[in-house]
């Protein structure tokens, strides 16, 4: 989808724009009413210890929430806050950070939670697991659940929700697999030694995992989050 557009629906023409990076967004002049999604971004995935031959567990795909008819005042400035994407674990078997929250106007009002990132190799190597968990919205939807790792793998990286339903959780090696719409793709984990997979699929996508036998690997990146505000354009008096 781009980052502006417009759709026409039995309440007329609909613009909307989605938000990528942490801002605001000013409600143009007679409307009064906004549509709002959020996706949170997606966990790391753990690290993998040098010392042994062991894998990480995969990050947590980010949530996603929705709320219609959210009040606003036209011509306010409204502050758009975007996950940042969470950070592969160490490679000491560091756990992956989790992913940020993304919310609009204020974290009170409508908010996704980012997915958890996976534990290391010298933790319980535990895939982050999906949760709506503290999220707000009127729609919530879960993000997939990263793949554990064992001492034969590292696991995916779980699949960001997106508008038609939960984030698909990682198996084993293989990652949890796309959501429509804007629900990324987790990233795959390694049965062979290798640092973790960064996730690419946008948006809310979990990291893989690192696998090592030697010498150390880091766990994977997950992807981030995204604001999408959508708004009536025909009647701006009405919407």
């Amino acid at each position: 989808m781009p980052s502006t557009g417009s759709t026409t629906t039995g309440y007329g023409k609909m613009t909307y724009i989605n938000k990528t990076a942490t801002g605001s967004w000013v409600a143009p002049q007679g409307v009064k009413l906004a549509n709002v999604e959020c996706t949170g971004a997606g966990g790391g995935g753990g690290g993998a210890n040098l010392a042994l031959p062991d894998g990480g567990g995969g990050g947590a795909g980010g949530s996603y929430v929705a709320t219609n008819g959210l009040a606003v005042t036209p011509l306010t400035s409204y502050t758009v806050t975007i996950g940042a994407a969470g950070t592969g674990g160490s490679t000491s078997g560091g756990n992956g950070g989790s992913g940020g929250d993304s919310w609009f106007n204020t974290s009170g009002t409508i908010i996704a939670k980012g997915g958890v990132g996976g534990k290391g190799d010298v933790s319980t190597q535990l895939g982050g697991v999906g949760s709506t968990t503290g999220c707000i919205g009127t729609i919530k939807r879960a993000g997939g659940s990263g793949a554990n790792g064992t001492s034969a793998l590292s696991g995916g990286g779980g699949g960001g929700a997106g508008s038609t339903g939960a984030g698909n959780s990682a198996s084993g090696t293989t990652a949890g697999a796309a959501k429509s719409l804007n629900g990324g793709a987790g990233a795959t984990g390694w049965a062979t030694d290798h640092g973790g997979t960064d996730a690419t699929s946008l948006y809310g996508s979990g990291g893989g995992g690192g696998y090592s036998v030697t010498p150390g690997s880091q766990g994977g990146n997950g992807t981030a989050g995204l604001v999408t505000i959508e708004w009536q354009s025909t009647h701006p008096g009405f919407f």
